[in-house]
């Protein structure tokens, strides 16, 4: 019941299915690897990026000269007319006079360059900070995946670890209960130990097919979380995992947080580019110049033969000014700092809660830490205690309920140690990811 109560509650996880087929070794990194490339909040995330940088380009480019060109052609079928006094007879009123040809083309060459315009150039600031906020974003969404694939990869090898458990303890028992068979056959126990030694063998029987199911579980609930094809099957492997470290200091923790966590650095972008917002919608307040040039040619004919035509240019300097518009201006400068209001009051929220996420973290890998290096010891006092136990049934000094007490406690100690190995890998996870240290590499293999 021990067993079965801890496989449900560490290791089953409720969506998974037993997937069947061939199977192959898919170490962590890999596994990282396939979830960046294959998560579709990474994609999305990394589109926002390639647009936050077209919009940068699109901003400097209100600041860069504009050159247009037009041409036309017109075929009269019927020409315009002036309709002017008839000079020459005077009382027949006006006469229609035509004053154009049968064909006629225009061409035209404009160019303007804004001179000032604080909207332009504040917004060209503002995009380039957007587009540092989305790659911030981006990377926070790069650490969430790679936070998720490890959780989810140490589940499974943990679930993979009870399963060895859960073995071990059946042959443990199917051992000791060929050995008290023989002892029976020779008249040297009891009837009633034989079958309490094949009662235990029946009971820890159910664990291992426990055991079974929900490494596949975990396994098929990685394998769904890399979006991999069900057809195969994959075996997590300790290749890339190193051993537990000691546990960093609090202060110098969140110390790290603030530096480089993920989330904060994306709301301090914002927060820039929101300031600068306002100064944009300000910009509305204040004049624009320009200069402008416009160069055109024009030209009719009858017969596509004989053009008459004509070139003009001319060059200026425009000058506009918003005197007064509704008020809509300062309605849009109200709206951009309620925005930036918003947003500093989450950056602050955000800075105050890391302290305590970081404070409950790091004391949950000291607990797992701490448990960890005690089991290691309490395994090898509880191996040697099945042992003696064993020895001492031999001899006949011992009772199988010692046996079974020993067997039930090696398979505690172990099921512990494993449990706290579980909660220190997936809290240093959680840790890196709060300090921004997931490592660059992962974020380079699929940045634009």
């Amino acid at each position: 019941m021990l067993f079965r109560i801890l496989a449900i509650n560490l290791f089953v996880f409720a969506y998974g299915v037993t997937v069947l087929g061939n199977v192959r070794d898919l170490p962590l990194d890999e596994a990282i690897q396939v979830a960046l490339k294959q998560n579709k909040n990474v994609q999305i995330a990394r589109l926002a990026v390639i647009k936050a940088d077209a919009q940068s380009q699109e901003a400097v480019g209100n600041a860069l000269p504009t050159l247009t060109l037009a041409a036309n052609y017109n075929r009269n079928i019927l020409a315009p007319v002036f309709f002017i006094p008839n000079f020459t007879n005077p009382s027949a009123g006006v006469a229609p006079v035509r004053f154009a040809l049968n064909n006629d083309y225009n061409v035209t060459a404009s160019i303007s360059q804004v001179l000032f315009n604080s909207a332009v150039f504040t917004g060209i600031g503002a995009a380039n900070i957007y587009s540092e906020a989305a790659r911030a974003q981006f990377r926070s969404v790069v650490a969430e995946v790679v936070t998720e694939t490890k959780k989810r990869y140490y589940g499974a090898l943990a679930a993979s670890e009870f399963t060895d458990i859960s073995q071990s303890t059946l042959d443990n028992a199917q051992q000791n209960f060929d050995n008290i068979s023989k002892l029976f056959a020779e008249g040297l126990v009891a009837e009633f130990d034989k079958i309490r030694a094949q009662v235990t063998v029946e009971n820890v029987r159910p664990t291992v097919t426990d055991a079974k199911s929900g490494y596949a579980n975990a396994v098929s609930a990685l394998m769904q979380y890399l979006d991999l094809d069900f057809s195969d099957t994959i075996r997590p492997v300790l290749t890339g995992i190193s051993d537990p470290e000691a546990v960093p200091s609090e202060d110098s923790g969140f110390k790290a947080a603030m530096r480089a966590n993920y989330e904060l650095r994306t709301l301090e972008l914002q927060k820039e580019v929101l300031d600068r917002v306002i100064d944009v919608r300000r910009s509305e307040y204040y004049p624009t110049l320009s200069l402008n040039g416009r160069w055109s040619n024009q030209g009719q004919s009858d017969t596509y033969t004989n053009w008459v035509a004509a070139s003009t240019a001319v060059v200026g300097i425009g000058f506009t000014f918003n005197i007064f518009n509704g008020l809509r201006v300062m309605a849009k400068v109200e709206q951009a700092q309620a925005d930036y209001e918003t947003v500093r009051q989450q950056y602050e929220l955000l800075k105050n809660g890391i302290r305590l996420q970081v404070r409950t973290i790091i004391n949950k890998m000291k607990s797992a830490l701490d448990r960890i290096q005690a089991q290691q010891s309490t395994i090898e006092q509880a191996q040697r205690g099945y042992d003696i136990s064993r020895i001492r049934y031999t001899e006949g000094t011992g009772s199988l309920l010692e046996i079974n007490d020993a067997e039930v406690a090696l398979a505690r100690a172990r099921v512990n140690r494993l449990s706290a190995l579980l909660d220190y890998y997936s809290t240093r996870s959680d840790y890196d990811r709060t300090i921004g240290e997931v490592s660059d590499r992962y974020m380079n293999m699929v940045e634009p």
